[in-house]
């Protein structure tokens, strides 16, 4: 499917989206909403979810040791940029420009980098799978939304086997892949060496020694995610329990898979306000409030910290575009 495929279709989804979600909206009562919420609440989550920059940073250094040492301040940087490319940016190429950063600077490698970073967003629905096995417990769960959540469940679960069983094979790539006359040129070793790079970080979980304490900022970032969540619904007064919390915690986690524009614009609102007054029976005007400032906080504070680390780097769009998996 070609780029601009992807981009009309992504597109769609957020106009769609955003028509779903605001089609049915009295602006004088929605604005009154969202004058009535507590800031010293928003502020609270949104340093939280700054907080849990600081986190991934430290859980990505761990990964990132058995290739290289990086100190923790600019993996922060990097993922700041990186969240600030997928917030501008469509196609979600804040992770190239992420892993770009990263192998500008140190010897790793974009693409080496890009696979740590596949590596990670293994572990992050890793973590989700576990807050979704928890709820599934707790909480009697709409037949649909029970299958979509199983469905996630062995989705991840195939990916994580997948690269246990990359981290243990012993096949060695690069041969193996040049038994192809269709790769035996210049562009196809340099396709095994962008492929073999990839795997080296995909797999950088096998070499390291921090197992554990990677598992714990694993959880411990889904921990602030909630808490965050929490300190949104308090602020808007949104009558949710714990349970549902989590809930609606899970589902719009979940929606920013849907290709969409930048920032997830448009899926990411129609899925809060579809279950909120689907599932939980909060009313239309409270849910979009809800939508509104929730994204926000997830969406501004890292447009503008993003903003200023990528203008502090020397990267440039271009260079990326040219060189991602170099």
């Amino acid at each position: 499917m070609s780029k601009i495929v992807k981009l009309f279709i992504s597109l769609v989804l957020s106009i769609a989206g955003l028509y779903y979600a605001f089609r049915k909206m009295d602006l004088d009562e929605l604005w009154l909403q969202l004058t009535q919420v507590h800031i010293s609440y928003i502020l609270f989550s949104t340093v939280l979810m700054i907080y849990s920059v600081v986190i991934r940073a430290r859980r990505w250094k761990l990964i990132l040791e058995p290739i290289e040492e990086i100190p923790v301040r600019v993996l922060f940087g990097a993922t700041m940029i990186g969240y600030f490319g997928n917030s501008v940016l469509p196609l979600r190429m804040g992770e190239v420009l992420r892993g770009y950063s990263i192998g500008k600077q140190f010897k790793v490698g974009t693409s080496s980098a890009l696979g740590t970073i596949i590596l990670e967003r293994v572990l992050d629905m890793l973590g989700l799978i576990f807050l979704i096995i928890i709820f599934l417990i707790l909480s009697p769960i709409n037949e649909w939304l029970g299958e979509i959540l199983y469905g996630v469940i062995f989705v991840t679960l195939i990916a994580f086997i997948f690269v246990f069983w990359l981290g243990r094979t012993k096949v060695e790539w690069q041969p193996f892949l040049l038994r192809f006359r269709l790769l035996d040129n210049r562009l196809g070793r340099r396709l095994i060496n962008i492929i073999q790079n990839l795997i080296s970080g995909i797999t950088a979980l096998k070499n390291t020694s921090h197992a554990l304490k990677i598992t714990f900022y694993t959880l411990y970032i889904w921990f602030i995610y909630y808490v965050y969540m929490l300190g949104v619904v308090t602020a808007i007064g949104v009558n949710l329990d714990w349970i549902g919390i989590g809930i609606i915690l899970i589902t719009t986690s979940l929606s920013i898979s849907i290709p969409a524009a930048p920032g997830y614009i448009g899926t990411y609102h129609a899925v809060a306000v579809y279950v909120l007054t689907n599932i939980f029976n909060v009313g239309l005007t409270e849910a979009q409030a809800f939508a509104i400032i929730v994204h926000a906080v997830g969406y501004v504070p890292f447009v503008i910290l993003g903003s200023y680390y990528f203008l502090r780097s020397s990267i440039h769009l271009s260079d990326v575009k040219s060189e991602a998996l170099l």
